[in-house]
């Protein structure tokens, strides 16, 4: 009766966290049904709502998958000292012995730290890096003296695992450690620059300040600048946004920083998205607004701006920015395809026209789509698609056309993916047979 009643309470609590996770579901699929109903009259507070909560649900479900997956891995069939005997074995696989270090870490016994340590200070230089970055999975008050000591070391492996080790332990102490290092003038300059890619994975206010006293600090390097500007971009925009204004207002830097520059904000929050549309409509350079156009349709809360890069699309005369328009435009679910179907059409560049051909596929998918864009398309679409497939162009482009062609779905576009089949060169010809097997089923 026991085993029964401990059964049953299993049951009891499986049902309660699924029908939690039923509840949240459900939620978030009635927000978007209501938001849909008034995006018209306030689509920008709708937008924000419905992405919240998605964020939220994939949030719990990637935390939930994460901590599963991990659980996973700590489960072994070896006691702690077997495990300990498995991790010190130097004849062991090294991804086998790299695990043994997380799973150590993890643990945090006393055994488990001194097998790790004993390791860092005597091992190979491979293991030295590898427990390095380990620890940062640990809760040992010591850990970041630790490895702000191996910074100096002369192996760039074992202090790269260090860096990754202290960012994946955060907290003040290891940021206050990475700081010093990254302003410090005698650290070695690749280490600097390492450094400073990782320093926005520490999304504290620390981390931050260190990043921007670090990005006024004079006579850094370009590259370990540019790292500089990738990590700020991970923090929400409104923390940032003078600073990236006052790079691109910058006269003494190049115009690829600043499109690097630009590019990085598709991780700063949906706040950067509005001065990222701005920047593809206005800026005086081309390569910046190629680069804020690229962004937008990368931004995680891109998904309903058809409306506002439709005129940017009909404004824009540099051929490298509408393709990058184009692009944006597909990742949206409102494409105004009607109004951009003969711009699309008249394209000449073969780039640009292939960005255009996979808008208009897209444009396909949509609800809405009518009966006149289907015929164009298969008309005048399909045949140049096909062309460029069969043609010595790129590889990448002939694999766009495909893309295309795939996504439009249509019967003609299937009868041009089985020419391809036939006619195309082994790699293309693979992949359209891959797209028409797809489509068939």
């Amino acid at each position: 009766m026991r085993g029964m009643s401990l059964c049953n309470k299993g049951i009891i609590l499986a049902l309660f966290a699924a029908a939690c996770l039923f509840s949240l579901l459900f939620y978030t699929q009635k927000s978007i049904f209501n938001n849909a109903q008034v995006a018209a009259s306030d689509p920008d507070d709708a937008s924000s709502l419905q992405t919240d909560i998605n964020t939220l649900v994939i949030g719990y479900l990637a935390d939930h998958i994460k901590r599963n997956k991990e659980s996973e891995l700590l489960q072994t069939d070896l006691s702690e000292q077997e495990l300990i005997a498995r991790f010190l074995d130097e004849s062991a696989p090294l991804a086998t012995r790299k695990l043994d270090a997380w799973r150590l870490a993890v643990l945090g016994t006393d055994n488990a730290k001194q097998a790790l340590l004993s390791v860092l200070q005597n091992g190979s230089a491979a293991m030295r890096a590898i427990v390095a970055e380990m620890l940062g999975h640990s809760r040992w008050p010591e850990v970041p003296d630790i490895l702000g000591r191996l910074l100096s070391e002369e192996n760039p492996l074992i202090a790269r695992g260090a860096v990754s080790g202290l960012v994946l332990f955060g907290g003040k102490q290891s940021v206050s450690i990475l700081r010093n290092a990254l302003l410090a003038e005698t650290t070695d300059p690749a280490l600097r620059s390492f450094i400073a890619s990782r320093l926005g994975d520490i999304q504290t206010a620390e981390a931050l300040a260190a990043l921007k006293t670090a990005f006024s600090a004079p006579s850094l390097p370009e590259e370990t600048l540019r790292n500089l500007v990738a990590s700020l971009g991970k923090f929400p925009f409104k923390e940032t946004a003078d600073l990236f204004r006052q790079t691109l207002a910058d006269p003494s830097l190049s115009a690829e920083f600043k499109a690097e520059a630009t590019e990085s904000l598709i991780k700063a929050g949906k706040g950067s998205l509005a001065f990222l549309n701005d920047l593809a409509a206005d800026h005086a350079d081309p390569k910046i607004r190629a680069s804020a156009a690229w962004a937008a349709g990368a931004h995680p809360n891109t998904g309903n701006l058809g409306g506002q890069l439709a005129p940017l699309l009909q404004s824009e005369a540099n051929d490298e920015v509408r393709r990058r328009l184009y692009e944006a435009m597909m990742r949206q679910t409102d494409i105004p395809a009607a109004s951009l179907l003969n711009q699309a059409l008249a394209e000449t560049g073969t780039a640009t026209r292939v960005a255009a051909a996979n808008m208009l596929a897209m444009a396909l998918q949509q609800s809405d789509a009518d009966s006149a864009l289907q015929r164009s398309y298969d008309a005048r679409v399909v045949p140049q698609l096909l062309d460029t497939a069969l043609s010595d162009a790129s590889l990448n482009l002939r694999y766009r056309a495909v893309f295309a062609l795939a996504r439009a779905g249509t019967g003609t576009a299937v009868g041009a993916l089985q020419t391809i089949e036939r006619q195309g060169d082994p790699q293309i010809a693979d992949l359209a047979a891959r797209k028409v097997a797809t489509l068939s089923h």
